[in-house]
């Protein structure tokens, strides 16, 4: 706190970020889709079927962890098995698991759209200002 009582600039951001965790793990669990299945698709979206290793590095996961997600992904009926070259299995979305994505990128979408539309002709400079603040943050964790 500073000497008149209000938050220091930082831990005012730093709150404020925690709130914005808050909301977000809320619309995460009101969503239709859990959080592995959503990265996997959107990582399936790309168009190119992926092989587990495939998968594995670009998430950054242990293939144990996606060979678990993706067949409890292929169970439910949002990811399929598909040929490609090599043994490897390959694996795309179904037509039902990328519709199901689509709706829950829309919707996230429309919340942060919602809320920009909030700021009315101040959003523009709101996302540019915030981009800076990302970057910033960014090179002050990162310091290569």
């Amino acid at each position: 706190m500073t000497q008149d009582g209000s938050l220091s600039r930082d831990r005012e951001l730093a709150g404020l970020l925690a709130r914005l965790d808050v909301h977000r793990r809320f619309a995460e669990q009101r969503s239709a889709l859990g959080t592995a299945d959503a990265r996997l698709l959107w990582l399936l979206s790309g168009g190119e079927p992926r092989t587990l290793r495939q998968i594995s590095d670009a998430l950054r996961l242990e293939q144990s962890t996606v060979n678990r997600q993706v067949h409890a992904a292929v169970a439910a009926g949002l990811v399929r098995r598909v040929d490609g070259p090599g043994p490897a299995r390959h694996f795309a979305p179904t037509e039902h698991g990328r519709e199901l994505y689509d709706d829950v990128v829309a919707a996230s979408l429309g919340a942060h759209d919602a809320a920009l539309a909030a700021l009315g002709d101040e959003a523009e400079d709101f996302l540019g200002m915030l981009a800076r603040v990302v970057d910033a943050y960014g090179a002050a964790v990162r310091p290569e």
